[in-house]
């Protein structure tokens, strides 16, 4: 795990891995702008300038690109505590998906020059992208193999347990995606997400409505799908 700041601020150290990400927050906070997004409204756009990058203070924004059939697929979900937007910024590409929030939310945007100032002159700042990156790339690892090898009953629950929060020795998951949008992300037809929701409300292993999803013994669940 990566961790604290030394004390003349030169390095990181092996420590708490949470400090990785206060570098990253406490300079959005210090050089960046706070922002209320509405519920459904864009971040950004497929190829619009990179001006800015974007730390989630709360709410949930979605990533997607428009496929040829002119649908959104949806790649990744950022939660409050994650950035994005950085990529196109460091690659100096416009943008290739676009961002909206599918809830309420309360942004922080870092203007693109700071943050490539922060990038090429500030070592903890460098690092800590680095180490954020990498995790990522072993997270897109760990999907891809999920969706290469495992049944899609698998990956649905694998899905919604990412989005859960516990309750009451249960998880509870707030649907803000759509059958169709989840059809996307995990790579089957929505017609198989509604089935296999039925499914399994039917065997009782979770209480299914229309924007909320209950799933009563989450330690066994994927024993008993």
């Amino acid at each position: 795990m990566i961790g604290c700041m030394s004390d003349n601020n030169d390095q990181l150290i092996v420590g708490d891995k949470d400090t990785v990400m206060d570098v990253i927050v406490d300079s959005f906070h210090k050089y960046g702008v706070s922002r209320s997004c509405a519920k459904n409204e864009f971040i950004f756009r497929e190829n619009d300038l990179p001006n800015s990058a974007y730390y989630v203070e709360s709410g949930l924004i979605k990533i997607s690109q428009s496929s040829q059939e002119g649908q959104g697929i949806t790649l990744f979900l950022r939660h409050a505590g994650e950035i994005f937007g950085n990529a196109e910024i460091l690659s100096n590409l416009h943008r290739q998906r676009y961002a909206k929030c599918l809830t309420d939310s309360e942004v922080v945007s870092l203007d693109a020059r700071k943050f490539t100032e922060l990038a090429r002159e500030n070592k903890d700042f460098s690092y800590s992208l680095a180490v954020i990156g990498a995790r990522r790339l072993l997270q897109t690892q760990k999907i891809v193999e999920t969706l290469i090898s495992r049944p899609v009953s698998w990956r649905l629950a694998w899905f919604l347990v990412q989005m859960g929060k516990p309750r009451d020795e249960q998880l509870e998951i707030q649907l803000q995606l759509s059958h169709e949008e989840i059809s996307y992300v995990i790579g089957c037809s929505r017609q198989t997400i509604t089935e296999t929701l039925n499914k399994w409300s039917e065997k009782n292993l979770i209480d299914y409505t229309k924007k909320k999803i209950l799933i009563f013994n989450p330690n066994s669940f994927f024993e008993d799908l």
